[in-house]
């Protein structure tokens, strides 16, 4: 009766939802419309093409945006319901099922790492922001603000890879130990946050494995940490690895107030690291940009026509200057040619 009643009240919120993204559509062909009807555009096939392509891709921003938010409120949800269920075909007290769990997004299934690191903290990671220094209170979750430097990017997308390459492993495992008549399907849903992509490390860029960390409410922390991934162990002891390198680290009583942020192998620590690095990657990208515009406007060739113009200016200051500046240097020299 409870969930039947919650499915009512949820009708109308769902109508306004469908019913916005029904206007997002019109107002997206009503503005192709208007475009196609330009006199100064549709004569001209290449800016029409242009213009459209900005249309299309406006949209499809939007509606990522919409998808991307569907799948944290599915997730955000799954995380407070517990609702992982076991892996099919293999046995529930395996190693598998105890690391992994399986749930539907959409018509396939979606694997997620099982919450067993509990009693630990979990920073929340954010990019630090100059005009916004006010860090986000939230209640329980600790804040780790960081610079927004390469190295960061660096750190986070190896910390990141490396669980979710643990995650594929995992995965691979499971598929290849499962009752084939079992498996729902071999071919799996992931979540806005699983970028395979960024398993690919780039190995180039050296940039060492500190974060630069700006504030923290984690450990209180005002120098540079190392990410440190921690997993549990089948006899229930933890292993810490360093994120970057990969090395075992053994940090003792240090959790919490020395050199190292610890991240529970989790499928929130997977979600974490994937909104840090797209928020650092975002930050980095905008100071790149304003360098190369500033080079590039350093770089820009000098309008000789202005310039003459203003030479030639109705006080004459121009030339006059460039006269006097000549004869003090050539007289400079003679006085120098003569101490000589």
């Amino acid at each position: 009766m409870e969930s039947q009643t919650t499915a009512n009240q949820a009708q109308p919120q769902l109508g306004v939802l469908l019913q916005g993204i029904g206007k997002l559509v019109e107002a997206a062909l009503s503005s192709n419309s208007a475009i196609v009807q330009d006199h100064s555009v549709k004569s001209n096939s290449t800016l029409l093409r242009s213009r459209q392509s900005e249309l299309l891709k406006e949209f499809k921003d939007m509606m990522l945006a919409i998808q991307n938010r569907a799948s944290k409120a599915i997730y955000e949800v799954e995380t407070k319901l517990g609702s992982l269920e076991d892996l099919p075909g293999v046995n529930p007290g395996s190693e598998l099922n105890h690391l992994l769990g399986c749930t539907l997004l959409g018509r396939r299934p979606s694997y997620k790492l099982r919450d067993s690191v509990h009693g630990m903290p979990r920073p929340q990671l954010i990019t630090y922001d100059e005009a916004n220094p006010m860090l986000p209170q939230k209640f329980g979750d600790p804040i780790l603000a960081l610079q927004p430097t390469l190295r960061n990017v660096w750190v986070i997308q190896h910390a990141y890879a490396k669980l979710l390459n643990h995650k594929e492993v995992l995965i691979q495992r499971y598929l290849a130990a499962a009752d084939e008549s079992a498996v729902v399907s071999r071919k799996i849903s992931r979540e806005y946050y699983e970028d395979l992509s960024l398993g690919q490390l780039p190995s180039k860029n050296k940039l060492g494995n500190l974060l630069d960390v700006k504030h923290s409410s984690y450990n209180h922390a005002t120098h540079d940490l190392q990410i440190v991934l921690a997993f549990r162990e089948l006899d229930g002891s933890l292993k810490y690895v360093e994120a970057v390198k990969g090395d075992p680290v053994d940090i003792g009583n240090d959790e919490e107030n020395g050199q190292y942020l610890v991240l529970p192998v989790a499928e929130a620590s997977i979600k974490n690291l994937y909104d840090a690095y797209r928020s650092l990657r975002k930050a980095t990208s905008e100071q790149r940009r304003a360098t190369k515009d500033k080079e590039f406007a350093a770089k820009l060739p000098v309008d000789e026509m202005d310039e003459l113009q203003k030479q030639f200016s109705s006080t004459g200051s121009g030339l006059l200057n460039e006269t006097n500046v000549g004869s003090t240097r050539k007289r400079r020299r003679m006085v120098d040619d003569d101490g000589e």
